[in-house]
């Protein structure tokens, strides 16, 4: 017997041969590359025209530039990785992160009236990512060994969820504390949930976050901004019709690379939550379009990664990043079009923030190793 027979023996799963394919998800890896150079220059044009005109700038293009080789280095680590690997250390992962999370309440940096930065050896590090990251492992670790039902294993994940949320929120990071939320809810209801328990979490929680809007001013004030911006245009409703007015200015094919005016301290936090009115200002409607597009395709493939992977972890683990990504990217964009309320999440691959950038990274590139492993039948 050859031995890439024996290797296929050796991973036969329930009368299913898993190949090796080397041949990885092209169309995934190609659309994230090219929202990354997108995003790298969107950062430059920001950096290189505040400096000159204002003498300073609001993002630094080099530890950005920096911050994608250390995110392009987790991706290749990722891909290269052993699947089994990330299970082992699951729950140990997941101890970290919920100790990353103390660690920010009690000694966190503050900025943007949050304390939501962890600075470790000079760098600081949004541990909420770090958080849904480790959520997602340790969520696919117990799905691919119990039965979900009503039943202590269910009781058991709930209440990781609702702590880890729960410290997001208290940060407070209210953009973060829903994508893990929605993302760890919806990969249980994905293996298994009863219906009746989704329907009654969601429904409960949605009356939470209603509540909690209205239980501080300046979070009621923001939510009716985006209901009617028109009705405090200089306050809470500014950054919705300044991100309007940039993509109304950029047009169809945009005003040129560097030309852009909401860059000029005109709209606040461009470089991160609010980088695609910059690129709809700067390269127009149809390159808007366009990374729309290059979004869809980088869920849709992550997606069918997961469904076809023949190894049950993996399988929800690609699950949960593809859901982490994709709700990360309709809030984000949702935000900045107002079809949602802007929560002051960054937009994966394109904004500017290190964590982000890298855990983005780190799950595409586990994605793309995934990729590689296929099923088909035995013959009888």
């Amino acid at each position: 017997m050859l031995r890439g027979e024996r290797d296929l023996k050796r991973l036969s799963i329930y009368g299913k041969v898993v190949k090796f394919n080397a041949e990885i998800d092209w169309i995934l890896l190609i659309s994230s590359c090219i929202l990354l150079v997108l995003g790298i220059i969107a950062l430059y044009s920001i950096e290189r025209i505040q400096i000159a005109t204002m003498g300073y700038s609001d993002v630094s293009f080099r530890s950005q530039l920096v911050y994608s080789v250390l995110g392009i280095i987790a991706g290749i680590i990722a891909y290269r990785m052993k699947l089994r690997f990330l299970r082992i250390y699951a729950t140990y992962f997941l101890y970290i992160a919920l100790l990353l999370l103390i660690m920010t309440l009690l000694w966190g940096s503050s900025s943007r009236g949050g304390v939501r930065w962890l600075r470790m050896g000079g760098i600081s590090v949004q541990t909420s990512d770090i958080a849904r990251l480790a959520i997602i492992l340790y969520i696919s670790n117990v799905l691919t060994k119990e039965h979900m039902g009503w039943n202590f294993t269910m009781l058991k994940i709930l209440t990781v969820i609702l702590v880890f949320t729960c410290m997001i929120l208290s940060q407070p990071d209210y953009g973060s504390a829903m994508i893990t939320f929605l993302t760890s809810l919806l990969m249980v209801f994905s293996a298994g949930m009863p219906l009746t328990m989704f329907l009654s979490i969601f429904t409960g929680s949605v009356f939470l976050g209603y509540r909690l809007i209205f239980t501080a001013s300046y979070r009621e004030r923001r939510f009716l901004a985006f209901l009617d911006p028109w009705k405090d245009p200089y306050g809470d409703g500014y950054q919705y019709i300044q991100a309007l007015r940039a993509f109304a200015r950029g047009g169809l094919l945009g005003v040129g690379l560097g030309m852009g005016q909401q860059k000029l301290n005109v709209l606040p936090e461009i470089h991160t939550d609010l980088i695609l009115a910059h690129i709809g200002e700067e390269f127009g409607l149809l390159i808007t379009i366009f990374i729309v597009l290059l979004y869809s395709l980088i869920c849709v493939r992550m997606f069918e990664i997961g469904l076809h992977c023949p190894f049950k972890f993996s399988r929800f683990v690609v699950l949960g990043f593809a859901l982490s990504l994709t709700i990360q990217a309709i809030i984000n964009i949702g935000g900045v079009i107002k079809l949602l309320p802007i929560t002051g999440i960054p937009l994966p691959l394109l904004s500017s923030g290190g964590t982000s950038r890298i855990v983005s990274l780190f799950m595409i590139g586990y994605a793309l190793g995934v990729s590689r492993y296929r099923t088909e039948v035995v013959g009888e």
